[in-house]
C-alpha cells in the first residue's frame, strides 16, 4: 500500500511539472483529492521526521556562506575545493544542495569537446610538458605569453611575456623549466614537449635544439587540440579571470608583475576539479596519485564522523526530561507505591458490593 501512495505522488508530481493540474490528475486515476492530500501530508512529515546522522551541520553551513561570500564568483565545486584546502570536505551535491536553498546557483553551460579521449597517461611530475602561446595587449601593441605546464600537476614550470615568439623563445623557456625543476641538461631522461605544428616549434632550429639536448619533442595531431588540452585549458582560465578583465597592460612590467601574481595564487590558491580540487603546488609537491587519493579518503572519513558525532549531540541535547518535577521546583520525590498500599487496605472498611451476602447457614454456625 506504502508504494502504490509513493506512486501516486511521484506520478502526480510528474504531471505537475508538465502544466497538467492535480485535479485532473487524480481524476484520471480515480483518486480522491482528500485521499491524495493526506498522503502528501504523512509524506513530509515524515521527511520532517527523518534523521540523518550526517546531515550537514549549521557549522558547516557557516563556512560554504563564507567562500561564498569571498568568492562570489565560485560555484559549487570550486567552492568545495577551498573548504577541502581548509581540512574540511563536503561533497558537491551538498554544497549545490545549500546554495540552491538560498538561491545561489546561477545558470552554467560549457560547450562539450568534440574529442574526449587524451593520448597519454602521465603518472608523476616531469614527464610531459606541454608548451604554447597566447595573445595580450600591452601598452596597445599585440604581446604573447608563453608558457610550460606540467601535465601530471598543471603546475606552470616557466613562462614569459615576449613581443614576438620565435624558435629562440622555445629554446629559451625550455631551459629556463630544466633550471626551474633542477634538471640537468646531461640529464638522461628529461621531459617531453608537447607543441602544436606553429612555425617557431616545428623549425630546424628548435628541432636541432632538442636532438642535440637529448629531449623528445612532441607534436600534437593537426587540428587536434586536445592533444594539448591541459595547456589550452589553462590559457582558458587565465583569459577569463587575469588578461580580459586587464584588456590592456599599461607595460611590460605590468604585465609580468600581475600575470606573476595570478600565476602564484593559480598554484597556491585556486582548486582544480581535475587535480581532486586540490592545487597544483600540492599534487606536484606530492608527486603520487595513490597518497592523493588516500589523503582525500582520510579527509572524508574524518568528515563523517565529525558529523554524526555533531548530530548525536545535538539529539541528547534535544531529548526531553522524562523525569518527575515542575518547572522552577526541582524534582518530585521518588515514592514507593507499595509501601502507602497495604497501609490503605489495612484501614478500608469492608466494601458490602464486593462481600460475598450472608446467608443463613453462615448464621447458623
Amino acid at each position: 500500500m506504502e508504494n502504490q501512495k509513493q506512486s501516486t505522488l511521484d506520478l502526480v508530481a510528474a504531471h505537475r511539472r508538465q502544466g497538467r493540474k492535480v485535479s485532473e490528475v487524480l481524476s484520471s486515476m480515480a483518486v480522491a483529492r482528500s485521499n491524495y492530500y493526506r498522503w502528501k501530508k504523512d509524506d513530509i512529515q515524515k521527511r520532517a521526521d527523518r534523521q540523518s546522522w550526517y546531515e550537514i551541520t549549521a557549522e558547516e553551513r557557516g563556512q560554504i556562506d563564507e567562500v561564498k561570500g569571498q568568492y562570489p564568483q565560485y560555484r559549487h565545486r570550486r567552492i568545495q575545493g577551498v573548504l577541502q584546502q581548509r581540512g574540511l570536505y563536503l561533497s558537491a551535491s551538498v554544497i549545490y544542495g545549500h546554495l540552491k536553498e538560498l538561491g545561489q546557483i546561477e545558470p552554467y553551460e560549457r560547450r562539450a569537446a568534440p574529442w574526449k579521449e587524451p593520448r597519454y597517461e602521465v603518472w608523476q611530475r616531469n614527464l610531459l610538458w606541454g608548451s604554447d602561446w597566447t595573445k595580450l595587449r600591452v601598452g596597445g601593441v599585440r604581446w604573447y605569453l608563453l608558457t610550460v605546464i606540467d601535465f601530471f600537476s598543471r603546475w606552470i614550470i616557466a613562462w614569459e611575456v615576449v613581443p614576438t615568439v620565435n624558435a629562440g623563445n622555445v629554446k629559451a623557456i625550455y631551459q629556463a623549466g630544466l633550471r626551474n625543476q633542477g634538471i640537468s641538461i646531461h640529464s638522461e631522461t628529461k621531459p617531453k614537449l608537447r607543441v602544436d605544428r606553429g612555425s617557431p616549434n616545428t623549425s630546424g632550429i628548435t628541432q636541432e635544439f632538442f636532438e642535440c639536448l637529448g629531449a623528445e619533442l612532441s607534436f600534437a595531431r593537426v587540428r587536434r587540440p586536445t592533444d594539448n588540452a591541459l595547456t589550452e585549458r589553462f590559457y582558458g582560465s587565465i583569459k577569463q579571470e587575469e588578461i580580459y578583465l586587464v584588456g590592456n597592460y599599461p607595460d611590460e612590467l605590468s604585465a609580468k608583475e600581475e600575470i606573476g601574481r595570478y600565476i602564484e595564487s593559480y598554484h597556491h590558491s585556486r582548486p582544480h576539479q581535475s587535480l581532486m580540487n586540490f592545487t597544483p603546488a600540492h599534487v606536484h609537491q606530492a608527486n603520487n596519485k595513490s597518497r592523493l587519493l588516500d589523503e582525500l579518503a582520510e579527509m572524508k572519513r574524518k568528515t563523517r564522523e565529525r558529523r554524526k558525532a555533531y548530530w548525536a549531540e545535538k539529539q541528547k541535547d534535544d531529548q526531553p526530561s522524562i523525569e518527575g518535577g515542575c518547572p522552577d521546583k526541582g524534582q518530585s520525590p521518588n515514592v514507593d507505591p507499595g509501601a502507602n498500599t497495604e497501609a490503605v487496605f489495612q484501614h478500608q472498611p469492608p466494601d458490602s458490593q464486593n462481600e460475598s451476602p450472608s446467608t443463613e447457614k453462615d448464621s447458623l454456625d
